[in-house]
């Protein structure tokens, strides 16, 4: 499970700051000086739209992207007044107004993948859960892999995977956990939440890890019941799974607790009920849901650190952006503070 690394940019100081220490990240991963120089502009121009046209600065968060391909993978968020043009700002590079947007064609054209989605700030229609949450800002997300070539099947996974998993603020033990892992024509997604947070939830959810690595295709009846007994002795978890079948056009979820799942655009209303119980202590009857998958249906798993108030109509176009971008921006507006947070997003 790769670690996010955060970034908060207020002012020019902090820009500098930013692009000093992803210089030296992306400097490790093995980027040339040229793609360096490049990567530079890249977060120069991030910085100074956060600086220069948000009301209250945003957060730069930089990682390797998913799968064993070599790359850097930034994203930008903000809460701000967003991007009134956004096609215009994309295309161009600048805005309508020379505001917030300037230097997102600069952007796009140095890094290998791009997206963005921005939302503006309105007090018209809203919800009550949009008047509770903040719904409006800009997202950003930006790819740039080691070698030129970027259609390989691994990097074609980073592309429909959005992961994103954090400890509480303020502490450095993530209790939260996700997993991935192919096997033939089926993938396996999980997400584990320990119980609490600290090192007790990080030791449960490395053990459930640790269970769900032993993987090798078996149901997801005895995938639920083995990390059940692994986890005996520890302080217990819960946990929800997937399997997919791409070729075979299956879905199937088991869970335990309160890990949400939600299914978009699949071929049939999915239920994903869980069995009550905890990993680890108390286990109940284990049901798997069965369900058809196709092509462009998006899967949503989400641990109690995420507030499951939040709606896909209050984020019009969103759920056909990148997973990334989805999760990202979930991780944003519904993330508890009072907990490690955790969104998985398949498609």
């Amino acid at each position: 499970m790769r670690e996010i690394n955060s970034i908060e940019i207020k002012d020019a100081a902090q820009v500098g700051a930013a692009r000093r220490v992803i210089h030296g990240f992306a400097s490790r991963i093995g980027f040339d000086e040229n793609q360096l120089a490049e990567i530079d502009i890249v977060v120069q121009e991030i910085g100074t739209n956060a600086v220069s046209y948000t009301t209250s600065g945003g957060w730069l968060h930089f990682t390797t992207p998913i799968g064993p391909v070599p790359g850097i993978e930034l994203f930008y968020w903000d809460t701000g007044p967003g991007i009134y043009n956004l096609d215009r700002a994309v295309r161009d590079g600048v805005s309508t107004s020379g505001g917030l947007g300037a230097g997102l064609g600069a952007i796009r054209r140095l890094m290998h993948e791009f997206d963005v989605y921005s939302t503006v700030k309105t007090t018209e229609r809203l919800s009550l859960a949009e008047q509770r949450r903040t719904t409006h800002g800009t997202a950003l997300l930006a790819r740039k892999w080691l070698s030129a070539e970027t259609e390989t099947p691994e990097t074609t996974q980073a592309q429909r995977i959005g992961a994103w998993s954090r400890p509480r603020p303020s502490e450095t033990m993530n209790g939260d956990a996700y997993f991935i892992r192919t096997r033939g024509h089926y993938t396996l997604y999980a997400i584990v939440d320990g119980l609490g947070h600290g090192s007790g939830a990080k030791e449960a959810s490395d053990v459930a890890l640790s269970s769900l690595d032993e993987w090798r295709g078996e149901p997801l009846d005895q995938v639920i019941q083995a990390a059940h007994d692994a986890l005996r002795g520890t302080r217990g978890a819960v946990m929800s799974a997937v399997v997919i079948g791409a070729e075979a056009r299956s879905f199937q979820y088991a869970g335990v607790g309160n890990v949400m799942v939600r299914v978009f655009d699949a071929p049939e209303r999915v239920t994903a009920l869980p069995t009550n119980g905890t990993l680890g202590a108390r286990l109940g009857q284990i049901r798997v849901w069965s369900y058809p998958w196709a092509e462009g249906a998006t899967c949503v798993m989400a641990s109690d650190g995420v507030s499951a108030a939040w709606e896909m109509d209050a984020y019009p176009g969103l759920l056909k952006r990148s997973p990334q971008l989805l999760a990202g921006i979930l991780m944003r507006d519904y993330g508890r503070t009072s907990d490690d947070a955790t969104v998985l997003v398949i498609r």
